[in-house]
């Protein structure tokens, strides 16, 4: 048992509200991922439906006071899409890679076609003249006429239409030259560099995240892939170092992003005067095109605001839980008690179950509140320890039920200090200050502060 004691109390509407914290940070992180998934085709009408489903089932823990999984359950499900899209962008930045690596690689087979009917004077097909201007159809098409155009020209000027279709049905099932059979004869380890391809994979992650970005090094990538030089080496470190630093920054910048939008989302539910603003500023920045520094500088500004919200309902829900709870224990409350224990620092509360002694509250409820059984009568009266030990003794017992009341609705008080039973004397007042009494108590009554729900 103990006597005086300093207590932390988590109201249920507290609760609610870090939970619907968590709830908008998984919201925005779905966002995020579903916009970059769309953006770049690698996420699928069935894959946003799974993703909706498991944050629904996420939402209902909240409806069924389920506080500590969904508080669990939210970061896991947000670190699992940020991960699910980094795997996802760097399999769809491979793929890209390959069909760039593959791009070159035809245009470096039609450009050696093309050099060798020029050489033997023959006369170049116009899609290996400007292979890059010409589809993949028109690029094997064109590779089929020079093969043809390459033949032993004895073999071209001495047969005669009917050798050609004989030769052409003996040759029926064969298979004929084609642009995949000319790339398989060109080495790749003699015209690709590793290191190119894996800037280029590092590049098409960097475009799938923030096009924007990757549109600025663009042209430097594809200066890189036709050089020959002996400064490629150094041209493909100092672009990879580049890539990083833009990966990076994206990254960042879309974090911020998220933790702004979920702290909208947190605004949006606590209509103040405060919020609204904030929500305002918000708006406006991002209805622009904001830095990173603009986007961050807004975050640690909406953070602070939201926090300032947070705190003072805090500060008011945790007064009534405490005044609610005592009141239906048989202590006296009335309605200007609140008010009270803001302008004077404390609270009294006389007690219906043992008359001359009562319940003193003060202290400020965000860093603790001292709770502390008082006696009214003067100094100067002889003291009953005895009846001061008992009174001391039923509030313990009301403290401890008061506890239970609070955790069955989902909160918690918590003794952070506390002395025992009769280790100092019981304070004593002459009476309840007038400012503490409302004309409307009744005694034996208990007026029930209001405690908003969420």
């Amino acid at each position: 048992m103990s006597g005086p004691k300093v207590v932390r109390v988590v109201t249920r509407e507290e609760i609610i509200a870090i939970c619907q914290g968590h709830i908008a940070a998984l919201v925005a992180a779905f966002e995020q991922w579903q916009r970059v998934g769309k953006r770049n085709e690698i996420v699928d009408a069935e894959d946003i439906r799974l993703a909706q489903s498991r944050i629904s089932a996420i939402g209902d823990l909240l409806a069924k006071d389920k506080f500590a999984e969904l508080q669990k359950q939210a970061p896991l499900e947000i670190a699992f899409l940020k991960g699910d899209m980094e795997t996802r962008i760097e399999r769809a930045a491979e793929k890209a890679s390959r069909e760039r690596n593959e791009g070159n690689r035809r245009l470096r087979a039609a450009n050696s076609l093309a050099k060798a009917l020029s050489e033997k004077g023959l006369e170049v097909p116009p899609a290996l003249s400007n292979p890059r201007s010409c589809s993949q159809e028109e690029l094997q098409a064109a590779v089929t006429q020079g093969f043809a155009l390459l033949a032993p020209s004895s073999l071209r000027s001495e047969t005669t239409d009917r050798q050609r279709e004989l030769a052409a049905k003996l040759g029926e099932g064969e298979s004929q030259p084609t642009l995949a059979d000319w790339l398989a004869t060109q080495h790749p380890s003699a015209v690709e560099d590793p290191r190119l391809a894996d800037l280029e994979r590092r590049y098409e992650e960097l475009r799938a995240l923030d096009p924007e970005r990757a549109s600025k090094l663009s042209d430097r990538v594809e200066k890189i892939s036709s050089d020959r030089s002996s400064r490629r080496s150094l041209l493909i470190d100092s672009l990879a170092l580049d890539i990083a630093a833009e990966r990076r920054a994206a990254t960042d910048e879309a974090d911020a992003l998220v933790k702004l939008r979920a702290m909208e989302a947190q605004l949006k539910n606590i209509p103040t005067p405060a919020s609204a603003s904030q929500l305002s500023k918000i708006e406006d920045l991002l209805n622009g095109f904001p830095t990173f520094v603009e986007i961050s500088n807004m975050v640690d500004t909406a953070a602070a605001t939201l926090q300032t919200i947070i705190q003072k309902r805090a500060e008011q829900d945790r007064r009534a839980a405490i005044l609610a709870g005592l009141g239906e224990l048989g202590y006296e409350v009335n309605e200007g008690m609140q008010t009270a224990w803001v302008e004077n620092g404390r609270v009294v509360l006389k007690s219906n179950k043992r008359p001359g002694y009562g319940v003193e509250i003060g202290g400020n409820p965000n860093s603790g509140m001292q709770l502390r059984t008082i006696g009214f009568a003067a100094s100067a009266d002889p003291r009953d320890a005895l009846a001061d030990i008992s009174a001391e003794t039923e509030f313990c017992g009301d403290f401890s039920v008061l506890q239970t009341k609070l955790a069955a609705s989902g909160g918690e008080l918590v003794v952070m200090k506390a002395l025992g039973v009769g280790t100092t004397a019981v304070k004593r007042i002459s009476a309840v200050p007038e400012n503490e009494i409302s004309d409307t108590n009744v005694r034996g009554t208990a007026p029930t502060p209001t405690v908003r729900r969420s």
